[in-house]
């Protein structure tokens, strides 16, 4: 799974790159950045190769999230994940975050060789999941994978 962008990422919350809790591509920034739930779904037909962002964003006491997104030429990922508001169980949101982002890593890389793109998209219990395979079957759920280890999305 890839990670980061080759270019530099760029504080995109504040200026002050030691204060910022979010980042992204220029790509990101110059394109928008997706945050709140109504604009990820935008994602889908708005973000260009090269678009990356990651990194904590809210509004309110209970309105915060781990972002992950990233567009590439094989796949559409968008992660919004719920950590940082002040009713949350942050601990346990973290562990969540580490489960489903391992489950993610290892599922996408089984993918690899059986499809010819995939979009995921999964925001705060909401969710849209596109496989596209290789003998041009398709593959979708809406259904979220957060806080589950099924990701057995069947290829064949």
């Amino acid at each position: 799974m890839k990670l980061i962008t080759v270019d530099k990422l760029i504080p995109l919350d504040n200026e002050d790159e030691e204060k910022a809790l979010l980042f992204g591509s220029r790509v990101s920034n110059k394109e928008g950045t997706y945050l709140s739930h109504g604009e990820i779904f935008n994602l889908l037909e708005t973000s260009p190769v090269g678009y990356f962002l990651i990194g904590f964003w809210g509004h309110g006491v209970n309105s915060y999230a781990f972002y992950y997104s990233r567009v590439d030429s094989w796949s559409k990922i968008c992660f919004r994940l719920p950590f940082g508001g002040v009713y949350m169980d942050n601990t346990k949101n973290a562990e969540l975050i580490k489960l489903f982002l391992n489950n993610f890593i290892l599922f996408e890389e089984r993918l690899k060789g059986n499809a010819t793109s995939f979009m995921a998209i999964d925001s705060m219990g909401e969710a849209l999941y596109k496989v596209e395979r290789k003998d041009g079957g398709v593959l979708e759920t809406r259904e979220s994978l957060w806080g589950t280890k099924d990701w057995q999305l069947k290829l064949k």
